[in-house]
């Protein structure tokens, strides 16, 4: 045991365990082991609430027919530098790693592409998908539409999804700079943690009841009005997100966003189609140079790259071979054991 309050489960029970639920629920072992790695990235990463956390949740759903887990991706349009994909309502992960390598390869091909997805789902670790192309030298920016969660600047009725941003920029002999956030203060999955322990969220989040009032209850903020980062700005980078993953490619959108209709929007660029890509790296170094020079203000032990706490989390887990879970989670993927009639 980690801590009162976690439990440290084996890396490599935990990556057999993932992939026997996600064969219960009827996934190929092949596409069990990629939406297990994305699932496992999160948790290393300490991003907790987009890892295993959500795999009973997606057991559930494909065990209850409400995702597919046999999709068939059909190219809807395809260029040299672009594809359209229509997902058939597959597992996020899955078909996102699967556009990614297709875009990716485009890009090698090209200097750059972009892709486009609908009828896709929840794609969990954001930043796994742009860290595909930076493991290769490119840059990448993805994003995804979600579920209606956020009201327009002044509004109270959801319409705008809780759109994650993630980009990814490679470094020569150093993890890539990562970029990987939601447009909430903080990820929902904190707030549905908190809902699932039974205690009251940080006021400092900022989520509003249904009335507008401040509130610390989870389960009154998951109903009422959820704050925004950056007021206006927040909502407006969400409205683009819309544009960009689900008018664009030619699927759902805004408040239409729903289990099997949402949109992911990837670009992947080569450094090499602007100049030289030695000359880029060399200028990477120099900004991150610059940037962890910073005198750090007081209380700050040091000034962080984005990206950088968690590659370090990585490190300290990986090392470990061990992913800590509060208690809450490891009691679902118990009871998933038990249903499943599989060892965790």
């Amino acid at each position: 045991m980690a801590t009162d309050t976690a439990v440290e489960l084996p890396l490599d029970r935990l990556r057999a365990f993932g992939e026997r639920a996600y064969a219960y629920a009827g996934l190929s072992e092949e596409d069990a082991r990629t939406v297990v790695a994305v699932q496992l990235e999160a948790d290393l990463r300490g991003v907790d609430t987009h890892g295993f956390q959500r795999l009973p949740w997606y057991v559930e759903r494909l065990r209850a027919g409400e995702n597919n887990p046999r999709p068939d991706l059909r190219v809807v349009k395809e260029t040299p530098v672009s594809l359209t994909v229509d997902a058939g309502n597959g597992l996020g992960q899955l078909v996102c790693a699967r556009v990614m390598a297709l875009t990716i390869a485009k890009a090698r091909a090209n200097g750059l592409a972009v892709s486009g997805i609908r009828n896709s789902n929840d794609w969990g670790c954001g930043a796994y998908y742009p860290m595909m192309a930076a493991a290769e030298g490119f840059i990448a920016f993805c994003t995804t539409t979600s579920v209606p969660t956020l009201a327009p600047f002044g509004g109270r009725t959801r319409v705008l999804g809780n759109n994650p941003l993630a980009f990814a920029v490679p470094r020569r002999d150093a993890p890539p700079i990562v970029l990987d956030m939601a447009l909430t203060p903080v990820a929902l999955g904190k707030v549905l943690r908190a809902r699932a322990e039974g205690r009251p969220i940080p006021q400092s989040w900022g989520f509003l009841d249904r009335d507008g009032q401040p509130t610390t209850d989870p389960d009154a903020a998951m109903r009422g009005v959820i704050p925004a980062i950056g007021g206006y700005k927040g909502t407006g980078l969400s409205l683009i997100v819309n544009l960009l993953a689900g008018v664009l490619p030619g699927g759902h959108h805004t408040s239409e966003v729903d289990v099997g209709k949402r949109g992911q929007f990837f670009l992947v660029v080569s450094p090499a189609l602007f100049g030289d890509a030695e000359t880029f790296l060399d200028e990477v170094e120099r900004m991150v140079e610059q940037v962890k020079s910073s005198e750090p203000l007081p209380g700050v032990s040091e000034v962080f790259l984005p990206g950088e706490p968690e590659q370090r989390e990585y490190r300290r887990r990986v090392e470990r071979g061990a992913v800590p879970y509060p208690r809450s989670v490891v009691a679902a993927l118990t009871k998933l054991a038990e249903e499943a009639g599989i060892e965790l």
